[in-house]
């Protein structure tokens, strides 16, 4: 386990690396559960517009603990909902262009990260009919009071590899991790209580059909780390045990599941 300081210095490297492991993960084995809410966004000509609703899921475990790196198995589950009624969308009906979609699979994973104490992260990712070549940003950190908050961005091409041509996908993640810095410096807290807001900034999703239409997508979604799946927000844990009762059941037992192919 990494030692705690004293004192909180968000210049020091080692500090981020410390942040980093405790405020989005843990310092031992336990898992760490992450929800999100938020909107996804079109943009068109400069002007925004709003498309479906959001509940993300993931739980998060570290399986290997190294001085220098680490490694983190995740899954994620995703779901798009209707932006009035907050119902599950199954098929969506694309404003832009009038088109209905089926709306693709849920989840993405699981799948084993590795990462260096300076955030970056080893290699590419590579699952069933997709690979993601990904870079990090770690910090900088901002401490006010008893607030720490940590910035760790990361940029990521994703490529169907059951399709010819260029790359498919392009999004860049900026988040913005909070937590107290005395639950930082606590040597008896492997992991931190922890908040979150994230804003994506993509290119279109393959599926929308508007590979012609200049534009992008925005996403904006809070989140939040929970220890238990029974502390995951109650419209997650409804729509988990709706669509994959297995995984609400056990969804530590998830992340040895076999991953999704896209």
């Amino acid at each position: 386990m990494l030692a705690t300081p004293k004192t909180l210095n968000p210049a020091d490297p080692e500090h981020l690396d410390l942040l980093h492991r405790k405020l989005l993960y843990a310092l031992d084995e336990r898992p760490v559960f992450w929800w999100k809410r938020g909107t996804k966004y079109g943009v068109v000509n400069g002007e925004t517009k709003p498309m479906w609703g959001m509940w993300v899921f993931f739980v998060q475990r570290v399986v290997e603990h190294r001085r220098d790196s680490f490694d983190v198995a995740s899954l994620e589950a995703v779901y798009m909902t209707d932006l009035e009624t907050g119902e599950l969308l199954d098929t969506y009906e694309n404003p832009y262009t009038g088109k209905t979609f089926s709306v693709p699979g849920r989840l993405m994973g699981p799948e084993t990260q590795t990462f260096l104490k300076d955030g970056s992260s080893v290699a590419a990712t590579h699952l069933p009919g997709l690979d993601i070549k990904r870079t990090h940003t770690l910090g900088p950190a901002t401490v006010v009071a008893n607030d720490v908050w940590l910035s760790f961005d990361s940029s990521a091409i994703v490529t169907r590899t059951t399709e010819s041509g260029p790359e498919q996908f392009r999004v860049n993640d900026l988040e913005t991790f909070n937590a107290d810095i005395s639950d930082v410096l606590d040597d008896d807290m492997p992991s931190a209580p922890a908040r979150a807001t994230l804003h994506l900034i993509s290119s279109w999703a393959g599926w929308l059909g508007m590979k012609d239409q200049p534009g992008s997508q925005v996403t904006r979604l809070i989140a939040r780390k929970a220890f238990q799946f029974e502390d995951v927000a109650p419209q997650i844990q409804t729509l988990l045990k709706r669509t994959h009762p297995e995984i609400a059941k056990d969804p530590i037992s998830a992340l040895e599941r076999a991953p999704e192919t896209f």
